[in-house]
Protein backbone atom coordinates (compact mmCIF):
# COMPACT_ATOMS: atom_id res chain seq x y z
CA UNK A 1 0.00 0.00 0.00
CA UNK A 2 1.46 3.65 -1.23
CA UNK A 3 1.90 6.03 1.70
CA UNK A 4 -0.37 8.55 2.26
CA UNK A 5 0.27 12.34 1.13
CA UNK A 6 1.23 14.50 3.25
CA UNK A 7 -2.06 17.38 4.01
CA UNK A 8 -2.48 20.04 0.90
CA UNK A 9 -3.94 23.32 2.57
CA UNK A 10 -7.79 22.92 0.63
CA UNK A 11 -10.50 25.30 0.35
CA UNK A 12 -13.21 24.68 3.55
CA UNK A 13 -16.03 22.47 2.03
CA UNK A 14 -19.39 23.87 2.28
CA UNK A 15 -21.22 22.83 5.27
CA UNK A 16 -23.77 20.41 3.49
CA UNK A 17 -20.85 18.51 1.87
CA UNK A 18 -19.50 15.19 3.56
CA UNK A 19 -16.34 16.04 5.01
CA UNK A 20 -14.45 13.07 3.07
CA UNK A 21 -14.19 13.86 -0.31
CA UNK A 22 -14.65 10.25 -2.16
CA UNK A 23 -11.38 9.48 -2.53
CA UNK A 24 -10.44 9.81 1.16
CA UNK A 25 -13.34 8.29 1.81
CA UNK A 26 -12.36 5.19 -0.09
CA UNK A 27 -8.67 5.41 1.64
CA UNK A 28 -10.70 5.26 5.09
CA UNK A 29 -12.53 2.75 4.31
CA UNK A 30 -10.10 0.20 3.12
CA UNK A 31 -8.48 0.85 6.81
CA UNK A 32 -11.78 -0.22 8.94
CA UNK A 33 -12.87 -3.20 10.56
CA UNK A 34 -15.20 -5.77 8.93
CA UNK A 35 -17.66 -4.34 11.82
CA UNK A 36 -17.18 -0.76 11.14
CA UNK A 37 -19.11 1.71 8.78
CA UNK A 38 -18.62 5.11 7.26
CA UNK A 39 -22.19 6.64 6.91
CA UNK A 40 -22.57 9.36 4.15
CA UNK A 41 -18.70 10.21 4.06
CA UNK A 42 -18.92 11.77 7.75
CA UNK A 43 -20.34 9.82 10.61
CA UNK A 44 -17.73 6.49 11.26
CA UNK A 45 -19.40 3.78 13.26
CA UNK A 46 -16.60 2.30 14.77
CA UNK A 47 -16.32 -1.05 16.20
CA UNK A 48 -12.93 -1.63 17.50
CA UNK A 49 -10.77 1.05 18.94
CA UNK A 50 -8.08 0.36 15.70
CA UNK A 51 -11.18 2.02 13.86
CA UNK A 52 -10.84 5.57 16.02
CA UNK A 53 -7.13 5.23 15.21
CA UNK A 54 -7.61 4.62 11.46
CA UNK A 55 -9.91 7.82 11.30
CA UNK A 56 -7.49 10.41 13.77
CA UNK A 57 -4.50 9.10 11.19
CA UNK A 58 -6.30 10.12 8.62
CA UNK A 59 -7.70 13.48 9.43
CA UNK A 60 -4.06 14.76 10.74
CA UNK A 61 -2.93 13.67 7.55
CA UNK A 62 -5.02 15.82 5.54
CA UNK A 63 -6.28 18.84 8.03
CA UNK A 64 -9.90 17.51 8.51
CA UNK A 65 -11.47 18.47 11.76
CA UNK A 66 -12.81 15.16 14.21
CA UNK A 67 -15.49 15.09 16.67
CA UNK A 68 -17.19 12.41 18.48
CA UNK A 69 -21.05 12.11 18.30
CA UNK A 70 -23.99 9.92 16.76
CA UNK A 71 -24.98 12.63 13.52
CA UNK A 72 -23.57 14.67 11.03
CA UNK A 73 -21.66 18.08 12.18
CA UNK A 74 -20.48 20.53 9.04
CA UNK A 75 -17.20 20.00 8.18
CA UNK A 76 -15.87 17.46 10.72
CA UNK A 77 -15.49 13.55 10.64
CA UNK A 78 -17.84 12.46 13.47
CA UNK A 79 -16.45 9.27 15.67
CA UNK A 80 -19.50 7.70 17.32
CA UNK A 81 -18.43 4.64 19.69
CA UNK A 82 -21.69 3.65 20.81
CA UNK A 83 -20.53 0.09 19.79
CA UNK A 84 -17.61 0.16 21.92
CA UNK A 85 -19.85 -0.96 25.04
CA UNK A 86 -18.50 -3.92 26.50
CA UNK A 87 -18.20 -4.13 30.47
CA UNK A 88 -16.30 -6.73 31.75
CA UNK A 89 -16.29 -6.82 36.01
CA UNK A 90 -12.65 -8.43 37.32
CA UNK A 91 -13.34 -10.64 40.93
CA UNK A 92 -10.64 -8.08 42.36
CA UNK A 93 -13.33 -5.07 42.26
CA UNK A 94 -12.47 -2.91 39.14
CA UNK A 95 -14.55 -2.94 35.90
CA UNK A 96 -13.40 -2.31 32.07
CA UNK A 97 -15.64 -0.18 30.12
CA UNK A 98 -16.47 0.40 26.76
CA UNK A 99 -16.81 4.18 25.10
CA UNK A 100 -20.35 3.50 24.78
CA UNK A 101 -21.68 1.59 27.85
CA UNK A 102 -23.90 3.86 29.87
CA UNK A 103 -23.77 3.50 33.90
CA UNK A 104 -26.65 0.80 34.01
CA UNK A 105 -24.76 -1.23 31.87
CA UNK A 106 -22.06 -0.89 34.12
CA UNK A 107 -24.66 -0.93 37.47
CA UNK A 108 -26.02 -4.38 36.49
CA UNK A 109 -22.73 -5.97 35.78
CA UNK A 110 -21.40 -5.22 38.96
CA UNK A 111 -24.16 -6.59 40.91
CA UNK A 112 -23.73 -10.18 39.95
CA UNK A 113 -20.18 -9.70 42.12
CA UNK A 114 -22.15 -7.66 45.07
CA UNK A 115 -20.44 -4.71 43.92
CA UNK A 116 -21.72 -0.99 42.69
CA UNK A 117 -19.88 1.72 40.74
CA UNK A 118 -19.38 5.30 42.17
CA UNK A 119 -21.54 7.04 38.49
CA UNK A 120 -22.67 10.22 37.46
CA UNK A 121 -25.61 11.91 38.11
CA UNK A 122 -28.02 10.08 35.54
CA UNK A 123 -27.51 5.79 35.33
CA UNK A 124 -28.49 6.62 31.53
CA UNK A 125 -25.60 8.74 31.01
CA UNK A 126 -22.12 7.29 29.20
CA UNK A 127 -19.27 6.45 31.75
CA UNK A 128 -16.82 8.41 29.57
CA UNK A 129 -19.03 11.16 29.87
CA UNK A 130 -18.87 11.37 33.64
CA UNK A 131 -15.07 10.64 33.57
CA UNK A 132 -14.25 13.47 30.89
CA UNK A 133 -16.49 15.79 32.81
CA UNK A 134 -15.93 15.03 36.28
CA UNK A 135 -19.14 12.63 37.94
CA UNK A 136 -21.12 14.60 39.99
CA UNK A 137 -23.71 11.89 41.18
CA UNK A 138 -26.28 10.99 43.66
CA UNK A 139 -23.64 10.17 46.70
CA UNK A 140 -20.64 12.19 45.12
CA UNK A 141 -21.02 13.96 48.56
CA UNK A 142 -20.02 10.93 50.78
CA UNK A 143 -17.64 8.81 47.83
CA UNK A 144 -16.52 11.80 45.74
CA UNK A 145 -16.69 11.69 41.82
CA UNK A 146 -16.76 9.50 39.04
CA UNK A 147 -13.61 10.15 37.61
CA UNK A 148 -12.13 9.74 41.29
CA UNK A 149 -12.76 6.06 40.87
CA UNK A 150 -10.73 5.54 37.58
CA UNK A 151 -7.59 2.99 37.27
CA UNK A 152 -6.99 3.91 33.65
CA UNK A 153 -8.20 5.41 30.87
CA UNK A 154 -7.75 4.15 27.14
CA UNK A 155 -7.65 7.10 24.67
CA UNK A 156 -7.13 7.57 20.92
CA UNK A 157 -5.22 11.10 20.75
CA UNK A 158 -4.81 13.83 17.94
CA UNK A 159 -1.94 11.87 16.63
CA UNK A 160 -3.72 8.92 16.00
CA UNK A 161 -1.63 7.18 19.11
CA UNK A 162 -3.75 4.91 21.43
CA UNK A 163 -2.74 5.42 24.60
CA UNK A 164 -3.37 4.02 28.02
CA UNK A 165 -3.27 6.54 30.83
CA UNK A 166 -2.64 5.38 34.54
CA UNK A 167 -1.21 7.01 37.42
CA UNK A 168 2.00 6.15 36.68
CA UNK A 169 1.72 5.88 32.56
CA UNK A 170 1.12 9.08 30.76
CA UNK A 171 0.12 10.51 34.13
CA UNK A 172 -0.39 14.42 32.61
CA UNK A 173 -2.88 12.64 30.43
CA UNK A 174 -4.75 10.97 33.07
CA UNK A 175 -4.94 13.92 34.70
CA UNK A 176 -6.19 16.08 31.92
CA UNK A 177 -8.71 13.02 30.80
CA UNK A 178 -10.28 13.08 34.32
CA UNK A 179 -12.42 16.34 34.28
CA UNK A 180 -10.61 18.19 31.12
CA UNK A 181 -13.58 17.61 28.92
CA UNK A 182 -13.37 15.64 25.72
CA UNK A 183 -11.41 17.84 23.34
CA UNK A 184 -7.96 15.82 24.64
CA UNK A 185 -8.82 12.70 22.12
CA UNK A 186 -11.52 9.82 21.47
CA UNK A 187 -11.74 7.26 24.58
CA UNK A 188 -12.66 4.00 23.53
CA UNK A 189 -12.17 2.46 27.20
CA UNK A 190 -12.00 3.17 30.60
CA UNK A 191 -11.43 1.01 34.11
CA UNK A 192 -12.87 1.86 37.09
CA UNK A 193 -12.50 0.55 40.86
CA UNK A 194 -16.15 -0.28 42.15
CA UNK A 195 -17.30 -0.08 45.97
CA UNK A 196 -19.24 -3.20 48.05
CA UNK A 197 -22.85 -3.01 47.51
CA UNK A 198 -25.03 -1.39 49.84
CA UNK A 199 -28.76 -0.14 49.96
CA UNK A 200 -29.44 3.33 49.23
CA UNK A 201 -31.93 5.47 51.85
CA UNK A 202 -33.81 7.79 49.19
CA UNK A 203 -36.46 10.18 49.01
CA UNK A 204 -38.73 12.51 46.98
CA UNK A 205 -41.30 14.70 47.69
CA UNK A 206 -43.40 16.59 45.38
CA UNK A 207 -44.89 20.44 45.15
CA UNK A 208 -46.98 22.11 43.41
CA UNK A 209 -45.41 25.11 41.80
CA UNK A 210 -47.53 27.63 44.16
CA UNK A 211 -45.25 26.35 46.83
CA UNK A 212 -41.80 27.05 45.20
CA UNK A 213 -40.87 29.92 47.14
CA UNK A 214 -41.46 28.61 50.70
CA UNK A 215 -40.30 25.10 49.59
CA UNK A 216 -36.90 26.99 48.34
CA UNK A 217 -36.60 28.93 51.66
CA UNK A 218 -37.03 25.80 53.84
CA UNK A 219 -34.53 24.03 51.57
CA UNK A 220 -31.65 26.87 51.72
CA UNK A 221 -31.56 26.70 55.14
CA UNK A 222 -32.35 22.79 55.96
CA UNK A 223 -29.25 21.44 53.17
CA UNK A 224 -26.51 23.65 53.98
CA UNK A 225 -26.50 21.75 57.36
CA UNK A 226 -26.32 18.09 56.04
CA UNK A 227 -24.05 16.15 57.32
CA UNK A 228 -21.80 14.37 54.19
CA UNK A 229 -23.80 10.81 54.07
CA UNK A 230 -27.07 12.58 52.30
CA UNK A 231 -27.39 14.73 48.99
CA UNK A 232 -30.01 16.76 48.03
CA UNK A 233 -31.35 18.29 44.60
CA UNK A 234 -34.21 21.25 44.32
CA UNK A 235 -35.78 21.21 41.20
CA UNK A 236 -38.24 24.01 39.67
CA UNK A 237 -39.42 23.11 36.47
CA UNK A 238 -41.89 24.85 34.02
CA UNK A 239 -42.96 22.06 31.56
CA UNK A 240 -44.27 23.05 28.07
CA UNK A 241 -47.93 21.93 29.18
CA UNK A 242 -49.17 21.84 32.32
CA UNK A 243 -48.54 24.06 35.83
CA UNK A 244 -45.03 24.25 37.39
CA UNK A 245 -43.60 22.10 39.86
CA UNK A 246 -41.48 21.75 42.51
CA UNK A 247 -39.52 18.48 43.46
CA UNK A 248 -36.62 17.83 46.20
CA UNK A 249 -34.61 14.57 45.80
CA UNK A 250 -32.58 13.48 48.79
CA UNK A 251 -30.41 10.69 49.09
CA UNK A 252 -27.95 8.94 52.09
CA UNK A 253 -25.34 6.00 52.44
CA UNK A 254 -26.35 5.49 56.07
CA UNK A 255 -28.79 3.28 57.74
CA UNK A 256 -32.22 3.42 55.10
CA UNK A 257 -34.59 3.51 57.57
CA UNK A 258 -33.00 7.01 58.89
CA UNK A 259 -35.22 8.97 56.33
CA UNK A 260 -37.79 10.05 58.14
CA UNK A 261 -35.14 12.10 60.59
CA UNK A 262 -33.41 13.11 57.65
CA UNK A 263 -35.83 14.70 55.69
CA UNK A 264 -38.53 15.49 58.99
CA UNK A 265 -37.20 19.21 58.96
CA UNK A 266 -37.94 19.88 55.03
CA UNK A 267 -41.03 17.82 55.59
CA UNK A 268 -42.34 20.05 58.63
CA UNK A 269 -41.39 23.05 56.82
CA UNK A 270 -43.77 22.71 53.97
CA UNK A 271 -46.11 19.40 53.50
CA UNK A 272 -45.40 17.79 50.00
CA UNK A 273 -48.65 16.91 47.65
CA UNK A 274 -47.11 13.73 47.64
CA UNK A 275 -43.76 11.95 48.72
CA UNK A 276 -41.88 8.69 48.53
CA UNK A 277 -39.36 7.26 51.15
CA UNK A 278 -37.69 3.80 50.47
CA UNK A 279 -34.11 2.13 50.04
CA UNK A 280 -33.22 1.19 46.52
CA UNK A 281 -30.56 -0.47 45.42
CA UNK A 282 -27.15 1.82 44.88
CA UNK A 283 -27.77 1.39 41.00
CA UNK A 284 -30.93 2.51 41.13
CA UNK A 285 -30.28 6.23 40.55
CA UNK A 286 -33.66 7.10 38.40
CA UNK A 287 -34.11 10.99 38.14
CA UNK A 288 -36.89 12.68 39.29
CA UNK A 289 -40.09 12.84 36.52
CA UNK A 290 -40.02 16.57 36.32
CA UNK A 291 -40.79 17.91 32.74
CA UNK A 292 -36.61 18.48 31.85
CA UNK A 293 -36.49 20.29 28.58
CA UNK A 294 -34.01 19.63 25.61
CA UNK A 295 -31.91 21.96 25.25
CA UNK A 296 -28.42 23.55 26.12
CA UNK A 297 -27.86 24.50 29.77
CA UNK A 298 -26.16 27.76 31.98
CA UNK A 299 -25.01 26.64 35.24
CA UNK A 300 -23.39 28.22 38.29
CA UNK A 301 -21.53 27.61 41.17
CA UNK A 302 -21.94 29.25 44.42
CA UNK A 303 -20.51 29.43 48.03
CA UNK A 304 -24.05 30.00 49.25
CA UNK A 305 -27.29 30.49 48.45
CA UNK A 306 -28.71 33.97 49.83
CA UNK A 307 -32.51 35.02 50.28
CA UNK A 308 -32.04 37.24 46.97
CA UNK A 309 -30.78 34.19 45.23
CA UNK A 310 -33.69 31.98 46.09
CA UNK A 311 -35.62 34.65 44.68
CA UNK A 312 -33.80 35.17 41.62
CA UNK A 313 -34.10 31.17 41.21
CA UNK A 314 -38.28 31.96 41.61
CA UNK A 315 -37.87 34.83 38.97
CA UNK A 316 -35.86 32.34 36.16
CA UNK A 317 -39.10 30.28 35.95
CA UNK A 318 -40.72 33.30 34.43
CA UNK A 319 -41.70 34.53 31.15
CA UNK A 320 -43.52 31.26 30.10
CA UNK A 321 -40.60 29.63 28.27
CA UNK A 322 -40.36 25.75 29.31
CA UNK A 323 -37.81 26.15 31.80
CA UNK A 324 -36.16 23.77 34.71
CA UNK A 325 -33.94 25.05 36.92
CA UNK A 326 -32.06 22.61 39.51
CA UNK A 327 -30.11 23.56 42.53
CA UNK A 328 -27.71 20.90 44.18
CA UNK A 329 -26.26 20.73 47.23
CA UNK A 330 -22.00 20.09 46.79
CA UNK A 331 -19.58 19.82 49.48
CA UNK A 332 -18.39 16.76 51.45
CA UNK A 333 -16.17 14.64 49.68
CA UNK A 334 -16.63 16.79 46.00
CA UNK A 335 -14.73 19.19 47.69
CA UNK A 336 -11.98 16.70 49.06
CA UNK A 337 -8.87 16.52 47.03
CA UNK A 338 -8.50 13.18 45.18
CA UNK A 339 -5.98 10.78 45.94
CA UNK A 340 -4.43 11.89 42.41
CA UNK A 341 -5.26 15.06 40.70
CA UNK A 342 -7.56 15.78 37.64
CA UNK A 343 -8.58 18.55 36.20
CA UNK A 344 -11.84 18.53 37.21
CA UNK A 345 -12.93 22.26 37.53
CA UNK A 346 -14.13 24.19 40.90
CA UNK A 347 -14.62 21.65 43.92
CA UNK A 348 -14.75 24.09 46.52
CA UNK A 349 -18.43 25.45 45.83
CA UNK A 350 -21.33 24.67 48.28
CA UNK A 351 -24.01 24.48 45.07
CA UNK A 352 -24.50 24.19 42.07
CA UNK A 353 -27.21 26.11 40.18
CA UNK A 354 -28.24 24.61 36.48
CA UNK A 355 -30.79 26.54 33.85
CA UNK A 356 -32.17 24.48 30.93
CA UNK A 357 -34.09 25.86 28.38
CA UNK A 358 -35.68 24.56 25.39
CA UNK A 359 -33.74 23.94 21.97
CA UNK A 360 -35.06 26.62 19.87
CA UNK A 361 -32.73 29.70 19.04
CA UNK A 362 -34.94 31.91 20.98
CA UNK A 363 -34.93 29.64 24.38
CA UNK A 364 -31.68 28.97 24.10
CA UNK A 365 -30.70 33.10 24.68
CA UNK A 366 -33.12 33.55 27.10
CA UNK A 367 -31.78 30.73 28.94
CA UNK A 368 -28.22 32.58 28.64
CA UNK A 369 -30.18 35.46 30.05
CA UNK A 370 -31.89 34.26 32.34
CA UNK A 371 -28.21 32.69 34.16
CA UNK A 372 -26.49 36.16 33.47
CA UNK A 373 -29.63 37.94 35.32
CA UNK A 374 -29.06 35.16 38.46
CA UNK A 375 -25.57 35.80 38.59
CA UNK A 376 -25.94 39.09 38.87
CA UNK A 377 -28.55 39.00 41.42
CA UNK A 378 -26.18 36.17 43.36
CA UNK A 379 -23.64 38.79 43.85
CA UNK A 380 -20.91 37.59 46.23
CA UNK A 381 -22.12 34.64 46.73
CA UNK A 382 -20.81 33.21 43.56
CA UNK A 383 -17.01 33.79 44.56
CA UNK A 384 -16.55 35.49 41.60
CA UNK A 385 -17.06 32.71 39.26
CA UNK A 386 -18.76 33.39 35.91
CA UNK A 387 -21.37 31.38 34.48
CA UNK A 388 -20.55 28.80 31.96
CA UNK A 389 -22.95 29.21 29.15
CA UNK A 390 -24.11 26.66 26.41
CA UNK A 391 -22.76 23.31 27.22
CA UNK A 392 -25.38 20.51 26.50
CA UNK A 393 -27.78 19.47 28.84
CA UNK A 394 -25.33 17.58 30.54
CA UNK A 395 -25.97 16.40 34.25
CA UNK A 396 -22.52 17.01 34.83
CA UNK A 397 -22.28 20.40 37.11
CA UNK A 398 -18.50 20.29 37.16
CA UNK A 399 -18.06 20.09 32.90
CA UNK A 400 -17.39 24.11 33.12
CA UNK A 401 -14.68 26.35 32.42
CA UNK A 402 -11.31 25.74 34.47
CA UNK A 403 -9.49 28.10 35.80
CA UNK A 404 -6.57 29.72 34.10
CA UNK A 405 -3.75 27.72 35.05
CA UNK A 406 -5.46 24.91 34.35
CA UNK A 407 -6.74 26.06 30.84
CA UNK A 408 -3.35 26.66 30.31
CA UNK A 409 -2.04 22.91 31.37
CA UNK A 410 -4.81 21.40 29.30
CA UNK A 411 -3.32 23.67 26.05
CA UNK A 412 -0.32 22.32 26.80
CA UNK A 413 -0.98 18.66 27.17
CA UNK A 414 -3.20 18.95 23.48
CA UNK A 415 -0.72 20.89 21.59
CA UNK A 416 1.54 17.89 22.71
CA UNK A 417 -1.06 15.31 21.34
CA UNK A 418 -2.82 16.63 18.96
CA UNK A 419 -0.12 18.48 16.42
CA UNK A 420 -2.51 19.23 13.73
CA UNK A 421 -5.47 20.48 15.87
CA UNK A 422 -7.81 18.39 14.71
CA UNK A 423 -9.65 17.96 17.91
CA UNK A 424 -9.82 21.77 18.98
CA UNK A 425 -13.11 22.78 20.57
CA UNK A 426 -14.25 19.24 20.57
CA UNK A 427 -15.39 19.81 24.10
CA UNK A 428 -17.57 22.56 23.57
Amino acid sequence: MSPVPPAVPTAVPPADRPALPPDLAARLRSRLSPGAALVDGSVVRAATAADVVAVLRLAGRHGIAVREGTAPLPRAVVVDTTALAGTTVSPAGWARIGAGAVWTQVLDAAAGAGLVAVTGASAAERVVDSVTGGGVGPVARTYGLASDHVRAVEVVTGDGVLRRATPTEDAELFWGIRGGGSGLGVVTAVELDLLPGAPLGTALLRYPGGEAAAVLRAWREWAPALPPHVGTTLVLARPRAGEPTVAVSVVWTGEPEDGAGVIAPLRDAVRPRASAVGVRGRGDLRPAAVGRPSGRESSLLLDRLPAAGADAALRALGGGLPRWVEVRLLGGAVGWAPAVPSAVGPRDAALAVRVIGGGRPEERAATRVCADELAGALGQATGGRAPAHDRAASPDVLARDHAPAVRARLAALSAATDPHRILEGAGG
